[in-house]
């Protein structure tokens, strides 16, 4: 009898050891494709600016206007004459 869960329990923990191998292969697997997915996501971004823009200058002119559209509004002076 003892020598029969012996024998279950080596079995179990070799399967364990291809489980832990299987999961490890799966996780870099996962890394892989997500490193693709950025590569990918790059590519898509470099080839749509160069396809709007011709010349360095226009991409300064375009990065200017980001920059302008994300910074928050000054008050107008007009604003504090009507206080």
């Amino acid at each position: 009898m003892r020598e029969r869960r012996e024998t279950k329990i080596d079995r179990l923990k070799t399967e364990l050891v291809r489980a832990r191998e299987k999961a490890s292969e799966w996780q870099a697997r996962v890394r892989d494709i997500e490193r693709q997915i950025t590569e990918q996501e790059n590519l898509e971004i470099i080839q749509t600016v160069r396809g709007l823009i011709s010349a360095p200058e226009d991409l300064r002119g375009l990065l200017d206007m980001i920059q302008a559209a994300q910074k928050p509004p000054q008050p107008d002076s007009t604003d504090k004459e009507e206080m």
